[in-house]
């Protein structure tokens, strides 16, 4: 019987592993011909773009670049400024706010911008005429109202009103020197002639009458002084009581409040 030994096959690698390294080749050459950029600031893969169309040039768009970093911006100045009354001040004050008298003059007097929120809580900035020796004190209880963001819808020197309290009333305006007598009818003149009251969204806060009525319908809402049946959130936010901030600091400066009366001036404050 014949035997033949079997011999044992060994695969040949060899076409595999050129082919393997034909294929590594070319992808390091489709590599290196893209010229791939990384950007470590954009954090993403960058290069030049060709962008072709028939019959046109070729356009080359460049990557968006990092956009600077912007700087921080300043905080807003809390605390207001005082400042002698201004000439072109004092001309728009001249027979209006400041009628002709023998007990105040403009140098009795200063001229305050004010930074406030505003009834979109925007950050504003508003004027007042106070007397010299409370104006920084005024500034100071602004501050702390701002602190609060206490609203304040506007903030004009009546004089934009022709020094008119009415009207400067029905535009929910807040001011306070004006050289007029008491509304009582006494022919007593009033703090606010003397630029130590001021008046603070007065339709928010209006003077009532011990009938529990006011002067002005734009402000028959807040007549009664249930701020939680008022209809909007921002009156209720402006609302001035004993309870408030808005009292608390007044107070603290030794401040007199109209809510306190027997008729009631709730926008009202004096020294």
């Amino acid at each position: 019987m014949n035997t033949q030994k079997h011999k044992h096959y060994k695969p040949n690698y060899t076409p595999l592993i050129l082919i393997i390294a034909v294929v590594v080749a070319i992808v390091a050459i489709i590599i290196a011909a893209n010229c791939i950029n990384y950007d470590p600031d954009v954090n993403i893969l960058q290069k030049d773009i060709t962008i072709t169309k028939p019959g046109e040039d070729v356009q080359k768009v460049q990557p968006t670049p990092t956009p600077a970093p912007q700087p921080t911006p300043e905080p807003v100045s809390r605390r207001g400024t005082a400042e002698p009354i201004p000439e072109s001040v004092r001309a728009s004050m001249q027979g209006k706010s400041m009628k002709t008298n023998s007990n105040i003059t403009y140098d009795d007097l200063r001229y305050l911008t004010i930074p406030h929120y505003d009834f979109n809580y925007n950050v504003v900035t508003g004027h007042l005429v106070v007397a010299d020796d409370v104006a920084e004190e005024v500034l100071d209880i602004f501050a702390e109202l701002f602190d609060a963001k206490y609203p304040i819808e506007r903030m004009e020197l009546i004089d934009k009103y022709n020094a008119d309290d009415f009207t400067s009333i029905e535009y929910n305006n807040t001011s306070a020197f004006n050289y007029r007598v008491v509304s009582t009818g006494s022919g007593k003149l009033s703090n606010h002639a003397y630029g130590r009251a001021i008046d603070i969204n007065p339709q928010q806060n209006p003077y009532v009458y011990r009938n529990g009525t006011g002067a002005h319908e734009n402000a028959r809402e807040f007549w009664q002084r249930d701020v939680s049946k008022w209809s909007r959130e921002i009156d209720r936010a402006a609302y001035i009581g004993n309870e408030t901030a808005v009292c608390r600091i007044f107070k603290k400066y030794g401040w007199k409040w109209g809510g306190d009366w027997s008729e009631k001036d709730y926008q009202h404050f004096e020294k």
